[in-house]
């Protein structure tokens, strides 16, 4: 053998085996508790982002807390994906992504687990139960509900601000003073869907027909022309915002004489709290939005953790209970919390209660479960909503003369887009 070949040779065994050993040491770390004589049960997530380090507080917890079960977390950007390829016992998917996967067959009834850990549908504030009943079965356990929410600077609102004309006096007072300093901002991508569902929400407007999203609706129209006039009308916005325009003008500083827009209020996720108190500290304010149609009411989305229609080991299912137990009482689930998110288990919103400074934003956030409306039960929700998030919205708000007629227009497109997916819905 020639001195190159016998190179090769070595270099392809060190990678073949540089490759196993940290392979072999990965697996060893996430997966081979069996050998530990523990029962595995594999949990799989989409908390990427700064929430992630308190779900795994809770994971961490109950592994170290019993030596029977060992849950083995993976939290992946692209989670959705590989729980349908994959082989995983307990998902976190979202309230309007559940009907979908309960029709796909993806997901069971929860129920017994539940009742086993000795959890009931009491234990949850019933805004939950709006979402995680289908069919009169339980096919997620409520873990919580983020829904638009206001954060307001206190150098500028001094007031409460709780109905649509609050904001025109308050925007009036600003641009009294500071022509580029308004009340709240609009975006033109981003959190739009949040903005729609609330203002459909706040005017009684139900989008569900048959197993599709019907947008035609004039009184819709009429709604959605709330958010145009807030532009080019009463201009308590300032125009040409982008994604995630409404928290951007909110952390700027606008200058007296130059052309940087900044605005008191930001009607935005809970998940930018951190980085606004961050800038603000205690000149930061949360509540719940305002009164923008006719009645109070607010629209977001949840988090649930499913059972896999593939689970059927009985030791797995005692190890899901085991930990479900766990994850629902109030100084476990209170970590939930500590990440901004507001937990809908009502031992721990009233363990929230008594401490109200620490969890602010999540706190503030359960104060508007009452009027909270989920997002309609449809197949493939995000489908169906996708061309007036991406679309819609964008014309609505960035087109000064942009008319109802021409609203309906492409109401009438998104609802027929709608309509060819809901079509796709898996026949019983």
């Amino acid at each position: 053998m020639t001195k190159r070949k016998m190179f090769l040779v070595v270099t392809s065994l060190m990678l073949f085996f540089g490759g196993y050993f940290l392979y072999r040491s990965y697996y060893e770390e996430n997966f081979a508790n069996t050998e530990k004589g523990k029962v595995e049960i594999a949990f799989i997530n989409g908390f990427t982002g700064g929430d992630g380090a308190y779900m795994k507080k809770i994971t961490d917890g109950f592994n170290q807390s019993q030596d029977k079960y060992h849950i083995v977390e993976l939290q992946e950007k692209d989670h959705y994906t590989k729980f349908k390829s994959g082989n995983y016992d307990l998902v976190v998917i979202h309230g309007n992504n559940l009907d979908t996967y309960k029709k796909d067959g993806l997901i069971q009834d929860i129920s017994p687990v539940l009742e086993k850990a000795g959890i009931k549908e009491t234990d949850f504030h019933p805004a939950g139960l709006k979402i995680m009943k289908l069919d009169g079965k339980l096919f997620a356990a409520p873990l919580d509900i983020h829904p638009l929410t206001m954060l307001y600077n206190k150098d500028f609102v001094s007031q409460e601000v709780s109905t649509y004309e609050d904001l025109i006096k308050l925007n009036t007072v600003l641009q009294a003073k500071n022509k580029n300093v308004y009340a709240l901002g609009v975006p033109s991508s981003g959190l739009v869907e949040f903005y729609m569902l609330t203002i459909a929400a706040q005017n009684g407007i139900d989008l569900k027909k048959d197993n599709y999203l019907n947008f035609s609706q004039p009184e819709f129209a009429d709604a959605l022309m709330t958010f145009h006039d807030m532009i080019w009308k009463d201009k308590i916005s300032p125009p040409g915002l982008g994604l995630d325009g409404e928290f951007q003008s909110f952390m700027k500083q606008a200058k007296g004489g130059g052309g940087t827009a900044q605005t008191a209020i930001a009607l935005t996720g809970p998940w930018f709290y951190g980085a606004a108190k961050e800038q603000y500290g205690d000149r930061l304010g949360v509540t719940s939005v305002p009164k923008l149609g006719e009645k109070q009411a607010v629209y977001g989305n949840s988090h649930t953790i499913a059972l896999s229609s593939k689970v059927e080991d009985p030791e797995v299912l005692e190890g899901i209970s085991a930990f479900l137990e766990y994850l629902y009482t109030p100084e476990h689930l209170i970590h939930w919390a500590e990440g901004g998110q507001a937990p809908l288990h009502l031992p721990t919103i009233k363990l929230m209660e008594e401490h109200k400074e620490k969890y602010e934003v999540a706190y503030a956030n359960t104060q508007q479960f009452d009027t909270f409306v989920p997002a309609p039960q449809v197949y493939l929700f995000g489908e169906q909503m996708r061309y007036m998030n991406t679309t819609v919205f964008t014309k609505l708000v960035s087109n000064k003369n942009f008319t109802k007629e021409q609203l309906m227009d492409e109401l009438n497109k998104a609802t027929d887009l709608a309509k060819q997916i809901g079509n796709a819905e898996p026949k019983k």
